[in-house]
């Protein structure tokens, strides 16, 4: 009996702990879901979120040795408006990439490849047979502008495209590109009210903005806390 007694004060403990840490998020004004979702993070952690192409495919991109070519297209309307904004997209996306240990090829190389092709190419088969790639993600951004409508001392972040991913495969001696993943992107910000060029110029937050682009785009293909902010 003796041995029973330390085992109860501690489960009683704990039980007390649990009770203490349900009434301070209660104190918080946190309820229903809000309140079952912060408890489980404080008790179990943050839970890691599987992303929509490892989702579809089985593929996690971060622990195998595949890599990756990532490349970004925008229509002339927008290139005329926003030159760099292809290559801006590409080396913010290959970072976040990168950083979430995806094996993604030096945009230096598809900077360059591209230069030498006029800044186009034809289909993901061209892409296919030009790089050494298990891999290619193409991001198809059919509408960006980062500046209010009619409001010239506004700004608010808007973009529009599809993602896709194919697989490069060999076949008949021909390296070929098969779609595997495709989603639409749509992206607004801030979603309430736009960012007067008083408190943050066009410049920094044309920066923030496309690099929130390339964070949102980056989750389809790697894990991430559910938690983090963008």
């Amino acid at each position: 009996m003796r041995n029973l007694k330390p085992q109860k004060k501690s489960n009683s403990r704990n039980m007390h702990s649990l009770g203490v840490a349900l009434l301070l998020l209660i104190s918080l004004g946190i309820n229903g879901c809000s309140l079952g979702v912060m408890a489980g993070k404080m008790f179990f952690g943050d839970p890691l979120r599987t992303c929509e192409f490892t989702s579809r495919t089985k593929v996690d991109l971060s622990e195998g040795t595949q890599k990756v070519l990532v490349i970004c297209s925008t229509p002339e309307s927008i290139r005329s408006d926003y030159p760099s904004l292809n290559y801006d997209l590409l080396e913010q996306i290959t970072y976040k990439l990168k950083r979430h240990d995806v094996k993604v090829m030096d945009t230096g190389k598809v900077a360059t490849w591209l230069d030498d092709n006029g800044g186009s190419w034809n289909d993901v088969d061209e892409l296919a047979e030009n790089f050494d790639a298990d891999y290619i993600i193409h991001v198809d951004i059919d509408e960006f502008d980062y500046r209010e409508p009619n409001s010239p001392n506004l700004l608010r972040g808007k973009a529009y495209g599809t993602v896709s991913a194919f697989e490069v495969m060999e076949v008949d001696g021909l390296k070929r590109a098969q779609e595997v993943f495709a989603s639409e992107y749509t992206s607004e910000y801030p979603s309430h009210l736009p960012v007067s060029i008083e408190s943050e110029s066009p410049k920094v937050f044309r920066k923030k903005y496309t690099d929130r682009i390339a964070d949102q785009i980056g989750r389809f293909f790697y894990n991430y806390h559910s938690g983090d902010v963008i």
